[in-house]
């Protein structure tokens, strides 16, 4: 049974201090919060804690942060369409202390999600939010994917939007920013900059 192992302290919680967070959760955010560990389960074979794991026993290393576990299960609700889930844990996770690194990631993923649902003005305002904290990412981006820069969304997004807007300038001066950094543009991978 789901809730069982939400009893009692102990486990994933406790090692990532999250317990009190999660028991300050009203009971429908509980539960909400509950399907989403269940869905990340179920759907990540690779996962390493099953249920019984997430309050019980002892765990005193894990590879998670706050973020990046929180994200873990934004990302099977946004997955299986449970967009409003989704969504606040994503928000829950970036009120959580952690890296630029770990905020780009969660951004792309509600990128995603506010496209799913068409919302223009969510969309614009996690692109600008991404592209102002580029220089605190590039590295570990860079780092990452052996040593360039991959695309990224939100650059070519907000690039859009500012050209809808009739901001060509904007939009322009985006893209030289691009030209210069290293960041691959759309399907044409960087021949703008040649």
């Amino acid at each position: 049974m789901i809730g069982n192992p939400f009893r009692r302290e102990g486990g994933l919680l406790k090692t990532l201090n999250l317990w009190d967070w999660f028991k300050s959760l009203s009971p429908d955010r509980q539960k909400d919060f509950k399907r989403a560990y269940s869905l990340k389960v179920v759907r990540d074979m690779r996962f390493p804690y099953k249920i019984q794991q997430l309050l019980q026993g002892n765990i005193e290393r894990t590879p998670y942060t706050k973020r990046t576990f929180l994200g873990t299960l934004a990302q099977a609700s946004l997955l299986e369409g449970y967009y409003d889930t989704a969504q606040w844990i994503y928000k829950e996770a970036l009120k959580m202390e952690g890296t630029a690194y770990e905020e780009h990631l969660i951004l792309m993923d509600l990128l995603v999600l506010y496209r799913k649902q068409g919302r223009i003005e969510d969309i614009k305002q996690i692109c600008k939010r991404d592209i102002e904290l580029f220089p605190a990412y590039k590295e570990e981006l860079k780092r990452k994917n052996r040593g360039k820069l991959p695309f990224i969304p939100s650059f070519e997004i907000y690039i859009y939007i500012l050209e809808k807007e009739g901001k060509y300038k904007e939009a322009q001066d985006l893209r030289n920013y691009m030209c210069n950094e290293g960041i691959p543009q759309g399907d044409k991978l960087g021949e703008e900059c040649k």
